[in-house]
């Protein structure tokens, strides 16, 4: 979902270069769009009507691209099947809470979910009937992005699982703290920033997630996670410089607040330089939300953060992980 601006799972990064604006969007597109409303996503082929009928001759096919290219699904390739590659690995099945705060189309929902169910049969589904756990919940405040997940998800969980164990709520995802049921046992929580694509009006970059917001719910997730739960971030610096910047600065903060350095992690904090026509505002409001953590959190907290991107793309997406370990 988003914040009070919004936050999506799709995304063309401006980028002068075009293999970096390609990677972008295939990583974000959605296998569940509405053709419609995404006709920019698609491809439209027209019937050679030479030999067609009067009623084929007024009939378009329209049929969603299909992309050749399957090293996309390589974690070493590209930072989406990355993060999914991370996920498999933390969430317990038919245990955890999971929270996408970006559902955007529903496409990580769809994977989430996967995981989260590992459900083979009917018999299976019924036993989730009887337990309030595991939950997957999603996240977004635009109605198009919350009814293209629901579709999503409708169409391929079993309604026992689906009417039981997930909420698609519209939303901003800027406080998170309420929204679990269970705030013991929320093993993940994912963002992929930006903005939702293929909007039908010019202004959809409008609803594009926001650096304080989004601080704001990523505070919220460090102190919801359990001990080896994750704390997952896909930023665009393309779109969103200063965004991108705070989250890194957040998750090394997370990491510095065991450290053994002088001055320890307000000394860090301290050191997070101005950039330009940023006034300082991103060390002061990263600062204020490490405050927070150590404030509020596990006195004992202990974190292992990554930093993912692929060299020589400065604009493609940057995948940020953050694990509590203790």
């Amino acid at each position: 979902m988003a914040n009070n601006s919004a936050s999506y799972d799709g995304d063309t990064v401006q980028n002068p270069n075009l293999n970096n604006v390609i990677e972008a969007t295939i990583s974000r597109s959605s296998s569940t769009l509405d053709v419609k409303e995404e006709i920019g996503s698609v491809s439209v082929e027209k019937y050679d009507d030479s030999a067609d009928t009067e009623q084929s001759k007024n009939t378009k096919l329209i049929t969603k691209h299909e992309d050749k290219r399957t090293y996309l699904g390589n974690p070493s390739v590209t930072p989406t099947a990355l993060a999914h590659s991370l996920w498999a690995k933390t969430i317990l099945s038919n245990q955890d809470t999971v929270i996408d705060a970006t559902c955007g189309n529903g496409k990580d929902c769809l994977a989430l979910a996967k995981m989260l169910f590992p459900v083979d049969d009917a018999t299976n589904c019924q036993q989730y009937a009887a337990s309030p756990q595991p939950q997957l919940i999603g996240i977004d405040i635009q109605s198009r992005a919350i009814a293209n997940s629901q579709r999503s998800l409708l169409s391929s969980l079993p309604s026992e699982i689906y009417y039981n164990h997930v909420s698609i709520l519209e939303q901003s995802h800027e406080h998170l703290m309420n929204v679990p049921a269970d705030t013991q046992s929320v093993g993940l929580v994912c963002y992929n920033l930006g903005y939702l694509p293929g909007g039908t009006t010019d202004n959809y970059k409008e609803t594009q997630t926001q650096t304080q917001t989004t601080l704001n719910s990523i505070t919220d997730a460090s102190l919801l996670l359990r001990v080896g739960g994750l704390l997952s971030v896909m930023t665009y610096p393309g779109s969103n410089l200063e965004e991108s910047r705070a989250v890194e600065h957040f998750a090394e903060g997370l990491a510095m607040l065991t450290t053994r350095d002088v001055g320890g992690w307000r000394g860090y904090a301290n050191d997070i330089p101005d950039y330009d026509d940023d006034g300082g505002r991103v060390r002061e409001n990263v600062s204020r939300a490490l405050e927070r953590v150590v404030a509020e959190g596990s006195k004992k907290q202990t974190w292992r953060v990554f930093l993912h991107k692929p060299l020589g793309r400065p604009l493609s997406p940057v995948l940020v992980t953050a694990m509590r370990i203790k």
